[in-house]
This record gives C-alpha cells, sequence and structure tokens, in this order.
C-alpha cells in the first residue's frame, strides 16, 4: 500500500468521482419544500447557493456512519432501482429519525464524462429522476431510494446526506456515491443485468491517522463472483483531475465474492475510495465504478 498525505475539506479541489472518472460538479440548490415531487427547483448549479451540510459536520445529528445494501447495480433498462440505506450512530446503533436527502447526478457510464448537475430530493427537477424516497429514517435507521427507469446506457451516480453526515459536498458533488447502469442482454459495452457490488464501510467517520479495512461483495442473481478484480483507487488532491481507473491496489475476490483493502485516513479531513470491478482478462465491468468515502476527525 502507497500511503500518500491528505489535505483536509477547504483545499480540496473540485471534483466529482463519477462512475467513469472524476470531474467537475456543480453546487447544491435548496429546495423550497419538504415534499418529495411537489417543490419547485432548478438543477443544481455552480450559481446556486450551497446549503449542503459538509460531511465534517456529522456531529450535528450523532450520524457516524452509512450503508448501502448495493453500491452499484446494473437494472435492465426501463425498470426502477432501489437502494436501501442505513444509518448508524458512533456506538452502532441505529440513527432514527434523521433527515435525508438524495442527489442525482446523471451521466453516460463509461463515456468519461462526469455528471454535469446534480438534483435533489424534494425539489420538482429531481422528481424527473426519483420516483420515491424516504424523507426520513424509521426506527431500523433505514431510508428507501427508488430511481425511475431510464434507457439502455444510462447511469445515475447518487450521493446522500442523513442527518449531518453527507457525502454530497456543494460545489464538488458526491465524493461518496452509489450508481445505477440501465442496460440490456444485447448492449455492448455493459454488464450483466442484476450484476452489483457492496462497499462496506460506505460512508463512515473514522479517527484520523487510522488504516481502517474497506471491504467488497461482487454478486450476480446466481450467487458471488469469483475471481474479479476490484480496483480500490485513494483520490487526493493530486489526482483530482484524473479520469483513470487505475493506479490503486488490484485486489482480487475469494469464492465468495469478497475482496478487502487497508487505507490510510488523513488526520482531519475527507478521503474518496474509487473502486472498480471487473471480470476476465477483457476486465469486463461488473457494474458502473462507485465511491466510499472514509471521514477523518
Amino acid at each position: 500500500m502507497v500511503r500518500v498525505t491528505y489535505i483536509g475539506l477547504a483545499a480540496i479541489v473540485p471534483l466529482v468521482l463519477a462512475g467513469c472518472g472524476i470531474g467537475g460538479a456543480p453546487s447544491a440548490s435548496p429546495s423550497s419544500s419538504a415534499q418529495s415531487n411537489t417543490s419547485a427547483s432548478s438543477p443544481m448549479t455552480s450559481s446556486a447557493k450551497p446549503t449542503t451540510a459538509s460531511p465534517q459536520n456529522s456531529s450535528v445529528s450523532g450520524v457516524y456512519a452509512i450503508a448501502v445494501n448495493k453500491t452499484a447495480q446494473m437494472v435492465q433498462a426501463g425498470h426502477e432501482a432501489s437502494f436501501v440505506i442505513t444509518a448508524t450512530t458512533n456506538t452502532g446503533q441505529p440513527a432514527s429519525n434523521q433527515p435525508v436527502t438524495f442527489y442525482i447526478g446523471p451521466m453516460v457510464p463509461l463515456s468519461g464524462n462526469a455528471p454535469v448537475a446534480w438534483y435533489q430530493s424534494g425539489t420538482t427537477s429531481g422528481s424527473s429522476y426519483i420516483a420515491s424516497y424516504s424523507k426520513t429514517t424509521n426506527h431500523q435507521g433505514q431510508a428507501t431510494l427508488v430511481l425511475r427507469g431510464q434507457p439502455t446506457k444510462s447511469m445515475e451516480m447518487v450521493g446522500v446526506s442523513v442527518g449531518g453526515l453527507s457525502s454530497y459536498v456543494a460545489g464538488k458533488g458526491a465524493l461518496g456515491s452509489m450508481d445505477a447502469w440501465w442496460t440490456t442482454p444485447s448492449t455492448m459495452p455493459s454488464a450483466p443485468v442484476g450484476d452489483y457490488v457492496t462497499v462496506s464501510p460506505f460512508i463512515t467517520k473514522v479517527s484520523g491517522g487510522s488504516s481502517p479495512k474497506i471491504s467488497v461483495i461482487t454478486g450476480s442473481p446466481k450467487g458471488p463472483i469469483p475471481n474479479a478484480s476490484v480496483d480500490f483507487i485513494p483520490k487526493p488532491t493530486s489526482m483530482a483531475s484524473s479520469m483513470s481507473s487505475t493506479g490503486g491496489m488490484m485486489v482480487m475476490t475469494s469464492s465468495t465474492g469478497k475482496a478487502a483493502y487497508s487505507v490510510m485516513v488523513p488526520s482531519a479531513g475527507l478521503l474518496p475510495i474509487r473502486i472498480v470491478a471487473t471480470e476476465g482478462s477483457a476486465m469486463t465491468r461488473v457494474a458502473g465504478g462507485m465511491n466510499a468515502l472514509f471521514v477523518g476527525s
């Protein structure tokens, strides 16, 4: 493992770790209503006033970590895509009754172009992409997002905010992101419908200077995907303009589809980890690229 020195949020140059790379992202505009699909809003542009709490404010609500059932998934074209997130406190208890916001960044998979706009749940523009979503976590700390079905060769990156812990940073986009990639069995290039990758932890606070382990599970409707190559790519500021999916540590999945990697977290700041899983000598994607996020404190 190569250790790299990272700096905090204030010094991070604009970036968004997209399914096919990293690029600039507009800032978020506040929603005018708490009701989903009813409030008026324009796409999140760089001229909008930032209102989203940064990940470093997570102590406000006591939300310590956000997990997700599928971090990246391949979806049949035209079908809805669902994600279930779970928020916990620093003692591992469910973070219940916390406000939840999702951020959608549409893009073209494998294009090398990051999302050019982000759309917030609870806004009119967001409702074009979101079929339904939870506004608060339930007693188990869970919230659900359902994305509207899209045509083949469509992808949407998804950032999330629960309480004061957020993977979306105004002006930089979703530094920690899930993704849904719509395809068909005959679409090329693509990955099989139903394949997915789950990253654990997804978004979490950790002690600065620590070396936590990040785990990945690759799966399909038929079961685990063994012998897949998983690239773990820390993204410090020196790599912020890079859209490469290589350069990190490559780990092969076990017979149960699992792979793990230890990272070095900065003493205070953000460390996004880009994760790309591929299969075979042709390096066919298992799913889109996704981004875990560690918050040093």
